[in-house]
């Protein structure tokens, strides 16, 4: 569950916020005159959430290359991932 608080909470209490944040890792929504305006996240948080936005974009791609027939041998695709990775 979102958490949300108004600017003025935000402005006396940021400590308090803060530590909400980073122990949650859940967003805080931040309103102006009761309204939705700005929300806030723990930079670990962010960084999760960035991650993921890309594995899904990546992931999103890919099944519309296959489903568009744009796909390549598995067995080759996973020897170039290992060597971009040096994985034996």
């Amino acid at each position: 569950m979102n958490n949300i608080i108004p600017s003025s909470d935000l402005r006396n209490r940021y400590p308090e916020i803060s530590r909400m944040c980073h122990e949650t890792g859940q967003p805080v929504i931040i309103t102006v005159n009761g309204r939705g305006d700005t929300v806030l996240l723990s930079y670990e948080a962010y960084q999760k959430f960035e991650m993921d936005f890309k594995l899904l974009i990546a992931y999103s791609k890919g099944i519309n290359d296959f489903k568009n027939g744009k796909v390549g041998d598995y067995d080759k695709l996973m020897e170039e991932l290992r060597k971009e990775l040096k994985i034996k």
